[in-house]
């Protein structure tokens, strides 16, 4: 028995005590082993879930094994998450190149469908998941960068709501409402979810991806970990007002969404 362990641990047993599925097991036992207190009393319950974690993972490794997941592609993932009819199949079809199903009857997505959502020039991988919620669907809304919940009123959110918390899926969520919503408005909505910037090389105009907060330095890393052992400096462009300004920079300014970065090494 777990020492001091909080009441959302014995509901995460629960709940693995119950599952049906792998999938389900796996995310209750990981949801345990966060939640459980780690101190020396505890060392071995860890231990104990850990191991019968890493078993569980193991069985899906097996040959013939059938595993549910997405390969990770562009900057970041982001799942819609919404009841059947919601409008989750033609917001995506408005946000990127994917033709997915749609009709007026229910349940029209049997899989995950994918596409990818331009963004200034990034690529943002949008997932749609199924209304069924099937546990294997949910476990890729808990590796994803963000989860869109996909609403028609206040009463789905809140049943959204908990069906994350059911599901363990604790990823960072926003919500849309893509029947009072226009397209442009929520391609921004899920960008600025995401915690990033886009910023420019000077030479090519190439767009990258950087987390808020980010410095020449990370911009040069990201482009080749040689720019920053022969740094000597930078310079940006950064457009202010109606005005383009230049200024010259080192590895620690902070960079600011649209600034044009040329770097110099020695």
């Amino acid at each position: 028995m777990p020492v001091n362990a909080p009441a959302e641990y014995f509901k995460a047993d629960e709940k693995f005590q119950s599952a049906k599925s792998k999938e389900e097991k796996i995310a209750a036992l990981e949801e345990m082993i966060r939640l459980l207190p780690k101190h020396h009393g505890s060392e071995n319950a860890h231990a104990q879930l850990k191991a019968r974690l890493a078993k569980l993972k193991k069985e899906g490794t097996k040959k013939g094994a059938h595993k549910v997941g997405i390969q990770k592609e562009g900057e970041a993932q982001v799942c819609l998450l919404g009841f059947t009819n919601s409008g989750k199949s033609t917001l995506l079809t408005k946000l990127t190149d994917a033709r997915p199903a749609i009709a007026e009857y229910p349940y029209t997505t049997k899989k995950p469908e994918i596409g990818m959502m331009d963004y200034k020039g990034v690529k943002v991988q949008l997932v749609e998941i199924p209304s069924t919620f099937n546990a294997e669907y949910m476990s890729i809304a808990r590796s994803a960068e963000a989860v869109v919940l996909v609403i028609r009123n206040e009463h789905e959110k809140k049943q959204l709501i908990e069906l994350l918390k059911d599901s363990f899926v604790r990823t960072k969520s926003i919500v849309v409402n893509p029947w009072e919503e226009n397209a442009n408005y929520i391609k921004e909505k899920i960008w600025q979810s995401l915690g990033l910037i886009v910023v420019y090389t000077r030479k090519t105009e190439t767009p990258m991806a950087l987390p808020v907060g980010s410095t020449i330095k990370d911009f040069a890393n990201k482009i080749h970990k040689d720019f920053v052992q022969n740094f000597r400096f930078a310079r940006l462009w950064r457009t202010e007002g109606s005005k383009k300004r230049m200024m010259q920079a080192g590895l620690d300014y902070v960079l600011r969404d649209n600034d044009i970065v040329e770097l110099h090494a020695r």
